[in-house]
């Protein structure tokens, strides 16, 4: 696959036993809120900068969750991405600001049935304070 790799910041981030899940409106799927780190950017500041434009409040870093890398195929167009995740606090309710995008809580006992992506993060949720790492292919 030649693709250019991609660096995103995201962040589980719990009520309870809820995580705050994402989805593109009109997809099915879901994913960690978070996005693209810039070049020159710090992975932390780029993932607090990502989660105020995505949800209208502030929030904080509270510890490294895992690195998940993957590799996909979206329209004939290679994709490689390595995904540094976070466990992060809000400071505020989560409202999204962005037309694109939708929030949601979703259960843990129900991620098992629920099409996360990538598929790997359902294993950087479930260990909760213990680093991971999952590398581009190992069980997708």
């Amino acid at each position: 696959m030649n693709a250019t790799t991609e660096i995103i910041a995201r962040a589980v981030i719990r009520d309870g036993a809820r995580i705050l899940v994402a989805r593109e409106r009109g997809k099915s799927w879901v994913f960690l809120p978070g996005g693209h780190v810039e070049p020159g950017e710090p992975v932390e500041s780029a993932l607090i900068r990502e989660l105020a434009e995505e949800l209208g409040t502030a929030s904080r870093i509270v510890g490294f969750a895992g690195v998940v890398e993957h590799g996909y195929s979206d329209r004939g167009t290679a994709h490689h991405e390595v995904n540094l995740i976070f466990n992060a606090e809000l400071d505020g309710t989560p409202v999204s600001q962005e037309d694109h995008l939708e929030f949601d809580w979703l259960p843990i006992d129900q991620i098992d049935r629920t099409d996360l992506r990538p598929a790997a993060v359902k294993t950087v949720v479930a260990r909760g304070t213990r680093a991971f790492w999952h590398g581009w292919k190992a069980d997708e």
